[in-house]
């Protein structure tokens, strides 16, 4: 896709969004498709973001033992992952603020 762009539609890709896989994203930066000089950003999709942390959180309350009353249950991961997804998108321009919004809701759960 990155390569035919340009003969095809007279454009280059500078931003891709990907899903977490990297092996997609290092073999367009190994291709350089539009030369050196040409920076290709990667962007995660908010949702893969979401859902990774929401995984990660249910593998650490299995494996450290943290499930239980009072402790990491799956309502709490549940409600951690939405509003993590939301804090990144409503700061979106700012990783300060978004980490401001995580930490504000881990703290305050």
């Amino acid at each position: 896709m990155f390569q035919r762009s340009e003969k095809l539609f007279g454009v280059k890709y500078c931003n891709y969004v990907g899903d977490g896989d990297t092996k997609t994203f290092k073999a367009i930066l190994d291709k350089q498709p539009y030369g050196e000089d040409f920076k290709i950003i990667k962007s995660e999709c908010v949702i893969h973001v979401e859902k990774r942390m929401g995984s990660r959180l249910r593998n650490i309350k299995k494996t450290a033992k943290l499930g239980g009353k009072g402790k990491l249950t799956d309502a709490l991961i549940k409600k951690l992952t939405k509003y993590y997804g939301l804090a990144i998108r409503r700061n979106f321009n700012s990783v300060e603020d978004m980490k401001k919004a995580i930490m504000a809701k881990v703290i305050n759960r």
